[in-house]
């Protein structure tokens, strides 16, 4: 048993009464006597001695061999005290170690330190006393103060320690002791400590509660013996030991001091994948066919976002399952229900980040580096800066946590602290009932997922609206007030003087076709499946170059059952017109009706009246031709046997039914049958409008024939924009042709018009007996003085004989004289071919274009 008691150093004792100590008591109300009466008697009660009793008193306390009988200080009722640090007191009593020990006296009116009787006061600082304790002795008054409550007292102690940062101050007041009494008779009495052990029970002395339980019970046996203090009756219990128990040690639950970084990393795991998924059928251009095959933007965000959850939900119970079967404590203790709110909110947080994030990307492998990036840095930030700052709660950790990762690791934390002191208290961990605990962070991370998840969602859909990130037609930044902001005006018919004006280098089909549209009243132009009025799409400057001008502009009206040919020379700006056509690209000025909606405001609408054959196929490699038709079928609205029966026929059509072909992967199908089946979905579901382009490109001759076959079968009722390299396809499938070049129209017509009236020349072949060469020659120059020969081999001589010259009258009649001068064996005569026509406008083009 040791004599002296833990103090706090005087600059730490509690105010208002430092330097002299304050010891706290509570006892339940009504007590049962009243608890203040064992305050006097916890410390030195003194024996009335003169000088000559005391000096007799403090020789007893030493054995012959000078060692201190330090149970005798206790057994005479004296109570001492030191405030040595704890460090220097490994297996050595602080008492003497040649510090000021105080001897602890109870304050009254009538007894204190100032009273102390002069006899007392010249003893304590005798050569004697010096001798017999090594170190000074000072008289220190205890107070002793009544608490109204448990929590009043717990709260008192609790906000004297160094940085408890309680009511907004810092201020250290330290006490040595706090008692509540639980019952209290006059002969027996149950009680708990509060004391401060930092530190203590770890420097090899005694337990701290050991002495201070010493001296409570003590005073109650000094109480119940009435309290005499004579030194005949003085009765002091000598100490308190600890009962024996089986050895333990710590046991250190690893995964719950390193489990928030690691924990952290497996529950982002999914972002990546997320992302990189939304990202890809972006780029890929997946959304965008669904898109334009009637997949609103609303039903895409529905199906992903509950298939993610679903994902996301298997991911997690089997990450809970395993860690709790491998026992790891963070999820055995903590509380199923907290875990599963926790882990719930979070996932729908880290979902809704992924479609706000899938609008800022166009490359889905710099999405899915940059997810991966910021999963692992948020986790080693939470683990090597802001860990720190949680521990010490600092205030300013709340807006970090807005970090949807730091906000993971946060609530991850205080599951695994949770579990940590429920391992080494054998207690439970985090549950409902602590959530409110002071200090914990779990309730802030629910409330910062929820709000966020809101914001994200919201961003998320506005941000894919309104920036040009692969899913069509941007809205305007405030599409929102629509019902506030100027509408459009429509376009009305009656093109007034400028509609009619020749423009510059339009060719008068052109014009025609121009003034055509442009009277075009605003019932007609409804009325009509496609009309596009002064399209134009330019690209901005790169790198300081020019703008770069795809399509100058574009008017033109296709009827129904009508098959429209746009040709022209790559880079010509047809593809560009489709894309602005069926939303994937924005135009730069300009607009176009599909079936009386204007693309520009009207493409959600749009999409489910038109069928497209992109330029590239845009095809789900693990998905079947059946599968593919079946998922766009289901967007046109077909069901039941009426899908069947159109995926049936469709396979059939274009030769992917027979031998399971439809059945198989496109990933295992060739550049010709993958393009046989985007032709087969763009005409699935009966749309209105269908957009082909190029689509016989990689086709072998038996299959091409097969794909005109389709376009021919389904022209009926509905209008069709082709663009092809084929002029033999072209003047097979085509009513009329528009040839662009340099991001113009040049011609329009249907191929017989465009061949005779943009040719310029006959083709004129003839093949003579040997001997005749030269006669044939002489023939041709008469009759046409300005052809051109372009072809001779032998007898055979190909001229092209221009029709300012000669007409095809003339050369029928010129034949028939010739034959009576030379041996002719074969001749004929034909218009240019619509090729020829291609080429010639093609080079006329550009060395116009050259010369600007």
């Amino acid at each position: 048993m040791q004599p002296d008691l833990k103090l706090p150093k005087p600059r730490y004792r509690a105010a208002p009464n430092k330097p002299a100590l304050t010891t706290l008591i509570t006892a339940p109300e009504p007590p049962s006597f009243t608890a203040s009466q064992l305050g006097p008697y916890m410390y030195s009660a003194l024996p009335s001695l003169d000088s000559t009793a005391l000096f007799s008193l403090l020789s007893e306390l030493v054995f012959n061999n000078s060692a201190v009988n330090a149970h005798l200080l206790a057994k005479y009722g004296l109570t001492f005290g030191t405030s040595v640090d704890p460090v220097a007191s490994l297996y050595m009593d602080t008492a003497f170690l040649g510090n000021t020990l105080y001897l602890l006296i109870p304050y009254s009116t009538s007894f204190n330190c100032s009273s102390l009787s002069s006899v007392l006061a010249a003893t304590l600082r005798s050569p004697l006393a010096l001798n017999l304790l090594n170190t000074p002795v000072s008289c220190l008054n205890v107070i002793v103060s009544d608490q109204p409550s448990v929590s009043a007292m717990d709260r008192t102690v609790y906000c004297g320690f160094w940085q408890a940062g309680c009511n907004g101050t810092s201020v250290t007041n330290e006490y040595p002791v706090s008692y509540e009494f639980y019952n209290a008779t006059s002969t027996s009495v149950s009680f708990g400590l509060y004391y401060n052990g930092t530190g203590t029970d770890q420097n090899g002395r005694p337990p701290e509660y050991l002495r201070l339980a010493s001296e409570l019970s003590g005073a109650m046996l000094k109480n119940a013996l009435g309290g005499n203090t004579t030194l005949a009756n003085a009765a002091r219990l000598l100490g308190n030991m600890a009962m024996p128990k089986q050895s333990s040690k710590l046991q250190l639950d690893l995964s719950s001091l390193l489990g928030p970084l690691f924990y952290t990393w497996v529950v982002q795991m999914l972002l990546p994948t997320f992302l990189q998924l939304l990202v890809y059928e972006k780029e890929k251009r997946l959304r965008m066919m669904m898109k334009m095959h009637g997949l609103g933007d609303g039903a895409y965000w529905l199906v992903t976002y509950l298939w993610y959850l679903m994902l996301y939900i298997v991911y997690m119970i089997i990450f809970i399952v395993f860690g709790a079967g491998v026992g790891l404590e963070v999820f055995r203790r903590s509380n199923m229900g907290v875990q599963i709110i926790f882990y719930f909110l979070f996932g729908n947080n880290m979902i809704a980040m992924a479609f706000m994030l899938s609008s800022l990307f166009s490359s889905y492998r710099t999405s899915t580096v940059v997810a991966f990036l910021y999963v692992f840095a948020t986790g080693l930030l939470g683990e090597l800066l802001f860990k720190t700052f949680m521990e010490d709660n600092e205030s300013w950790m709340f807006f970090v946590e807005w970090v949807p990762a730091f906000a993971l690791y946060r609530g991850l934390w205080e599951m695994s602290q949770y579990a940590f002191l429920g391992v080494y208290q054998g207690s439970r961990g985090l549950d409902f009932a602590r959530l409110s605990d002071e200090g914990c962070g779990m309730r802030a991370t629910w409330g910062i997922f929820v709000v966020e998840w809101a914001i994200f969602m919201v961003l998320g859909w506005y941000l894919e609206q309104v920036l040009s990130s692969g899913t069509g037609i941007r809205r305007h930044p405030l599409y929102f007030l629509k019902c506030c902001m100027p509408r459009r005006k429509a376009h009305g018919g009656g093109g007034g003087s400028d509609s009619l004006r020749l423009t510059p280098g339009e060719r008068e089909d052109v014009r025609a076709e121009r003034m055509r549209v442009e009277m075009l009243t605003e019932e007609e132009a409804a009325a009509k499946p496609i009309v596009v009025r002064n399209l134009r799409k330019v690209y901005p400057p790169l790198d300081g170059g020019k703008p770069k001008v795809a399509v100058r502009t574009l008017t033109m009206a296709i009827e129904r059952g009508e098959c429209f040919g746009l040709l022209g020379p790559n880079g010509a700006g047809k593809s560009t017109s489709i894309n602005m056509l069926t939303g994937f690209l924005e135009p730069s000025s300009g607009s176009a009706l599909i079936e009386g909606l204007d693309i520009t405001s009207q493409m959600p609408k749009i999409y489910s009246l038109m069928g497209v054959c992109p330029q590239h196929d845009l095809l789900w490699e693990q998905l079947t031709a059946e599968e593919h038709l079946l998922f766009y079928g289901r967007l046109k609205g077909l069901k039941g046997a009426e899908l069947s029966n159109a995926v049936t026929v469709a396979l059939k059509s274009v030769n992917l039914f027979n031998g399971g072909v439809g059945q198989k992967q496109a990933r295992k199908y060739s550049g010709g049958m993958k393009r046989r089946l985007s032709v087969a979905i763009s005409f699935i579901g009966n749309p209105q409008v269908v957009y082909l382009d190029e689509p016989s490109t990689g086709l072998d001759p038996a299959s091409r024939r097969n794909l005109w076959d389709v376009v021919r079968a389904n022209k009926d009722g509905r209008a069709i924009i082709l663009t092809t390299h084929s002029m033999e396809e072209a003047e097979i499938l085509c009513d009329r042709l528009g040839i662009f070049v340099d991001g113009q129209l040049v011609c329009i017509g249907n191929p017989r018009e465009i061949t005779s009236r943009y040719a310029g020349y006959l083709v004129f072949t003839i093949t003579v007996g040997p001997g005749h060469e030269d006669a044939a020659k002489a023939f041709v120059a008469h009759m046409s003085p300005n052809s051109r020969l372009t072809y001779a081999l032998g007898g055979t001589f190909k001229y092209e004989l221009p029709t300012a010259d000669v007409s095809l009258s003339a050369v029928f009649d010129a034949m028939a004289t010739a034959k009576t001068q030379m041996q002719v064996l074969d001749w004929g005569v034909a218009n240019a071919t619509l090729e020829e026509v291609f080429i010639k406008f093609a080079r006329q083009i550009g060395a116009e274009t050259n010369d600007q």
